[in-house]
């Protein structure tokens, strides 16, 4: 039985993580914002431990620590991320919503990572999910992409660091269904499938995985680079 933190655990692509680890008998340190979807979550596994937070709130974040004191921590799965599918420039897109995005998308998993790491006693393998916006930026997520370009950066600064005890893993999803991309895009993958790549990730040895499309975009991103930034700004 191992230990695995899921962000983002209470619907969606964290859902199906944390029920296909729980199923394998690993034990889950869910977290989501949802006291009441993440006690749900847990009625399914009695190893699915729910620990609800705000991730857009790094003093939460710190205060994890004591939260994890009782736990060999195996692995980490950062999943949680938010999306404002608008113009940088739009009315409705304030100071708040940047702050929001940013801290949850980027600064959440980092300080995960630090925490996890300083407080495991054992190698520990971390799985960012990550998207072809990393890569490419679509033109009404700014923000969104560019926290998912640092996400990718941070993943390999820490495979650049010789004789670290973390394997940060990159895992490049096309689109999923799920309440975040819904009402554009098609040939969405479903969340279950999304999750058996992820959670297969954690056995391999790869620091980066790309799933589905995902594959053909990094084709697209060495041959023809132009075709692909086109392709991704209407995403």
């Amino acid at each position: 039985m191992g230990t695995y933190i899921v962000t983002g655990a209470s619907a969606g692509i964290g859902r199906e993580i944390t029920l296909q680890l729980a199923a394998r008998r690993h034990r889950v340190l869910a977290l989501a914002r949802s006291e009441s979807r993440l006690e749900a979550l847990a009625a399914n596994d009695s190893l699915i431990v729910p620990v609800p937070i705000d991730l857009s709130d790094p003093d939460a974040i710190t205060r994890l620590s004591e939260e994890f004191s009782g736990y060999d921590i195996d692995g980490l799965i950062n999943n949680a991320a938010i999306q404002e599918n608008v113009r940088f420039d739009a009315d409705t897109y304030g100071p708040d919503a940047v702050r929001a995005e940013i801290t949850t998308n980027l600064t959440a998993p980092i300080l995960l990572t630090h925490l996890v790491a300083r407080n495991s006693r054992r190698p520990l393998t971390v799985i960012d999910v990550n998207s072809g916006l990393a890569l490419f930026p679509k033109s009404t997520s700014a923000v969104y992409s560019a926290t998912k370009a640092g996400l990718r950066m941070f993943a390999e600064a820490m495979a650049a660091q010789a004789g670290l005890q973390i394997r940060v893993v990159d895992v490049i999803l096309p689109l999923v269904d799920t309440a975040m991309t819904a009402g554009r895009g098609k040939g969405k993958i479903a969340p279950q499938v999304a999750a058996e790549a992820i959670v297969a990730a954690l056995d391999g040895r790869r620091r980066e995985v790309f799933v589905g499309k995902a594959k053909a975009l990094r084709i697209l991103a060495r041959i023809a680079p132009s075709i692909a930034a086109r392709i991704m700004r209407r995403m």
